[in-house]
């Protein structure tokens, strides 16, 4: 019989998601976890799933239209989820404790251009993008934050700043924040 795997480590740790990035569709999130994970919980106050995301972030005033999922697994929740609740889904399989390779902040830059290309997105609108990784710290923050040096043209401080600000947790792996603060603004790719 299969072993179940267990809720990811320090999980409980993080809040569910943070603020929307002012000025961006950016919402960043811890991931959700499935009815079953759940159930493991200490506590159902710490329950978090596909459903939740969605309908906590409703009640902050924005309304999710995408959801990027950053994580190395797909062991978490059943993506079909966020179909049956008219949501976009993107999967792209970053592993952890590396600086992602161009192909995904490419990948990851297409479908932020399309997201506002459908949408007809203005930074006003309540549209918006959750992006999440297991913790929705590293490398949720990572592609956030170098998507707006390298596509909106953003300094690297500043939004290093926002992004921790508005998630409410600090990045904990430097390289990533020292690959954000080597971008250079002046190289912005037009998406």
């Amino acid at each position: 019989m299969p072993r179940t795997k267990p809720i990811p480590d320090r999980w409980a740790d993080y809040t569910a998601f943070g603020e929307r990035i002012p000025g961006t569709p950016f919402i960043p999130s811890k991931t959700p976890l499935s009815e079953r994970l759940c159930s493991k919980l200490r506590s159902t106050a710490l329950h978090y799933t596909p459903q939740n995301l969605v309908e906590e972030i409703r009640k902050t005033g924005h309304n999710v239209k995408m959801v990027i999922n950053l994580t190395a697994t797909e062991r978490y929740y059943d993506p079909e989820i966020f179909s049956r609740l008219n949501v976009d889904y993107v999967k792209i399989m970053v592993a952890g404790w590396r600086v992602p390779a161009i192909d995904f902040r490419m990948e990851f830059i297409e479908h932020v251009k399309a997201f506002k290309e459908r949408w007809n997105y203005s930074p006003d609108d309540e549209a918006a993008i959750c992006v999440h990784c297991t913790h929705g710290v590293n490398r949720t923050g990572y592609f956030i934050c170098k998507y707006l040096v390298n596509v909106e043209g953003w300094e690297a401080h500043e939004v290093i700043r926002q992004f921790e600000q508005c998630r409410g947790h600090k990045f904990t792996r430097q390289y990533l924040v020292d690959d954000i603060l080597r971008s250079d603004p002046d190289e912005v790719i037009h998406s």
